[in-house]
């Protein structure tokens, strides 16, 4: 039996990938058994949260409807309409990709941190774009990706190595700032530059206390 540290799930076949996340699997031998691969009521599960997603979706958008109508008839600015499509549109995919059981949370932290941040940016926006969402809010962003990294990598420290190539990908995030001051959208380096600070080191930290297994990982994932 080979057991996902990251979904939870134990898998008859003996592979080296989870088919749900795509993160490694480890062996184990002699546990008792309380979740199998595929899961006996999860297709029941899954086609009940679909359902509600429905449901969700078309009252988000029958809202939306009737709160443009009122607008159409009354006047005034529409800022406050797209504030709200914004936050059900954050809802929406919020609900979806926490429903997905083949999302594994580590692209669930992604999504939530960018989604996060766009609702944001729409408020920054509406008000005049005083510069915030991107100044602070962003880097800001990047900076909580890296602590709820190693919050995961201290409870899931039997797999804590499939958590590298986030870190990775939170670096290459940390440079979308320095672009946008390239572009003078940005216009104070202070939080980006801690933000790069802090992905870089908590990165190198990762690779020095990891040692074999995190250097193990970098050759799987990259090749490198």
């Amino acid at each position: 039996m080979s057991k996902c540290w990251n979904c939870g799930v134990q898998l008859r076949d003996p592979v080296p990938v989870c088919p749900l996340c795509k993160c490694i699997v480890e062996r184990e031998e002699g546990d008792d058994l309380r979740q199998i691969y595929p899961y006996p009521y999860a297709e029941r599960g899954i086609k009940k949260m679909q359902l509600a997603l429905n449901i969700y979706l078309f009252t988000a958008i029958a809202a939306e409807l009737i709160l443009g109508i009122i607008h159409f008839v009354k006047g005034g600015p529409s800022g406050w309409l797209i504030l709200i499509a914004a936050f059900l549109v954050y809802g929406y995919i919020t609900l979806k990709v926490s429903i997905q059981m083949h999302t594994g949370h580590q692209l669930k932290i992604i999504l939530q941190s960018l989604l996060g941040v766009a609702v944001l940016f729409v408020i920054d926006l509406e008000n005049g774009f005083n510069g915030w969402s991107l100044n602070y809010v962003l880097p800001a962003a990047f900076v909580l990706t890296d602590v709820v990294v190693i919050i995961l990598m201290c409870v899931n420290n039997r797999n804590w190595q499939s958590y590298i190539p986030l870190q990775i990908f939170n670096i290459a995030c940390c440079v979308i700032p320095f672009v946008l001051y390239y572009l003078q959208f940005v216009t104070n380096l202070i939080v980006p530059v801690a933000a790069m600070v802090t992905a870089v080191l908590t990165f190198a930290g990762t690779l020095i206390v990891g040692g074999k297994r995190a250097r193990d990982e970098l050759y799987r994932r990259f090749h490198v």
